[in-house]
């Protein structure tokens, strides 16, 4: 495949344009109105400003525009600012925030508008009064993954390879716009959301600059049959609370970590009556949380639990402490490293979970 250093000089593979237009477009000088939020889009806005100090006849100005801050917590006493707020500061860039475009107006001659990883759709009527029009990046290779949880389902899909896509920005609908560019790079160990924003981040502000510097984003555009593009269409939906639900019914050992490492802590509401019902006491449900990381048990063929008849059995560790495993589907035992159970003190799971299944030796 084809490399080559990108604007942050790390390696990007296979970067293909669609223009059949000459390399470089001429343009005016860019008053620009950046529209982001997290991580991934502070790294583009870090390119853009750099790029305009290395160019500033091609980049006039450079607006921020993100969404407003947001009270968190208990009793919501704590302000938590959208990430790319303080890099504005830091740069010494224009500010500014909203909640919705209803009667927002963009800075005055704004003349292109970009937008990465924003959560709010920018409406026509601003992208037809700037010049150019909208820019967008996406962590993914469109048509794959439209949507705003990309990154999470191309790992939860565990797919091999991965990418970023530059494109326009279209009036009424997200990730539907004409693709300028894409670049596409390989996916190693990384089993995190920080860490494929990482690696995609400087991918994505090497397309954008780079589409910058060539006025990929000036009419015309070659328009691409999506049906030619090695990637499927497919849409990554937001990830909510109930992916976080533990299926033991079809999750496999493999699945539980991978959505742990993906996802963040996960849930039942079936585990704690389960228990319950093994120490002989009624069931009764309530939500137990899992932190992770999980470990997989090694644990002999004699000590593994007998019950075949539910999904979830439990195993009394005490090599830790009192601590349990938990069967999956495929038969594997698996352990997490802190449990809490709704209405007890956090992180007291294990201790409560093998209290019910005092008496038993053993598997349970």
């Amino acid at each position: 495949m084809l490399r080559q250093p990108g604007f942050f000089g790390r390696a990007i593979t296979s970067i293909r344009k669609y223009s059949s237009l000459p390399t470089i477009k001429q343009h005016d000088s860019l008053k620009i109105l950046f529209c982001g939020a997290d991580e991934f889009s502070i790294y583009s806005l870090r390119a853009l400003h750099k790029l305009q100090q290395i160019r500033p006849g091609k980049i006039a100005s450079i607006d921020v525009l993100c969404r407003p801050d947001k009270r968190v917590g208990r009793g919501y006493k704590r302000t938590q600012s959208v990430p790319i707020k303080p890099v504005a500061a830091e740069l010494g860039l224009s500010l500014h925030q909203i909640d919705s475009f209803e009667g927002w107006q963009a800075p005055p001659n704004t003349n292109l508008v970009i937008a990465v990883s924003f959560g709010l759709l920018v409406p026509g009527r601003l992208l037809n009064e700037a010049k150019y029009g909208g820019l967008n990046v996406h962590p993914s290779l469109l048509p794959q993954f439209r949507g705003p949880a990309p990154i999470q389902h191309t790992l939860l899909q565990r797919c091999a390879t991965t990418g970023v896509t530059l494109q326009t920005m279209h009036p009424t609908r997200f990730d539907h716009g004409v693709i300028l560019s894409q670049a596409t790079t390989a996916i190693g160990q990384e089993r995190r959301v920080d860490e494929m924003v990482g690696l995609l981040g400087p991918v994505g502000a090497d397309l954008l600059t780079s589409g910058i510097e060539t006025g990929d984003f000036v009419p015309p555009y070659q328009t691409r049959d999506e049906q030619s593009s090695p990637s499927p269409a497919s849409y990554a939906p937001k990830i909510t609370p109930e992916d976080r639900r533990i299926d033991w019914d079809t999750w496999t050992a493999d699945d539980i970590v991978l959505r742990d490492e993906v996802l963040g802590s996960l849930w039942d509401s079936v585990t704690y009556s389960r228990c319950e019902k093994h120490g002989h006491d009624a069931g009764s449900e309530k939500r137990v949380k899992f932190g992770g990381p999980w470990r997989i048990l090694d644990v002999s063929p004699e000590s593994r639990p007998h019950d075949s008849s539910s999904p979830v059995s439990s195993y009394l560790d005490e090599t830790h402490g009192p601590r349990i495993g938990l069967s999956t589907v495929d038969g594997r035992l698996v352990q997490p490293t802190e449990i809490t159970i709704e209405g007890k003190a956090k992180g007291g799971g294990h201790q409560t979970l093998a209290a019910l299944l005092t008496g038993l030796k053993g598997p349970c």
